[in-house]
């Protein structure tokens, strides 16, 4: 019967592992989906349709806008302030100028933020100069 050098010695037999070796490797970066709201048009008419930068005090005023998602597709908002206030404008029929759509990517949002409702202008010239500031971004 042959001695074993683990015997002889009293050594534990050592077991041969194999090393990892990395023979290649790639990098994968998922980006996040965004919208992009970017203003393309905005204007203030009167009730013929007509595009007007004066008013009278008391006069009605519609507003249009139009918005392209230049991202991908996303919710898409929209609001207008008074920039002397900071505030949302709010219109005679207790509506605030301000809307949330999902558009798709490349697409347009038209919205008409105020007009005529029977005859009936839900937005007056304030007796001082209207300051407006349309604002348009992405996202909930």
């Amino acid at each position: 019967m042959p001695i074993l050098y683990e015997n002889v010695f009293q050594k534990r037999p050592t077991t041969q592992s194999l090393v990892q070796t990395l023979d290649s490797q790639r990098s994968l970066t998922v980006t996040l989906a965004a919208g992009k709201g970017v203003i393309i048009n905005a204007n203030a008419f009167d009730q013929t349709g007509t595009t007007i930068s004066k008013a009278y005090p008391g006069q009605g005023i519609g507003l249009q806008v139009q918005v392209q998602n230049q991202g991908d597709t996303d919710t898409i908002w929209v609001d207008i302030k008074d920039k002397d206030t900071g505030a949302i404008i709010v219109r005679t029929d207790g509506i605030k100028c301000m809307t949330s759509v999902v558009v798709n990517g490349s697409a347009y949002l038209n919205w008409t933020a105020a007009s005529w409702a029977g005859g009936v202008p839900n937005l007056c010239m304030p007796n001082k100069n209207f300051n407006l500031l349309i604002e348009a971004g992405h996202g909930s």
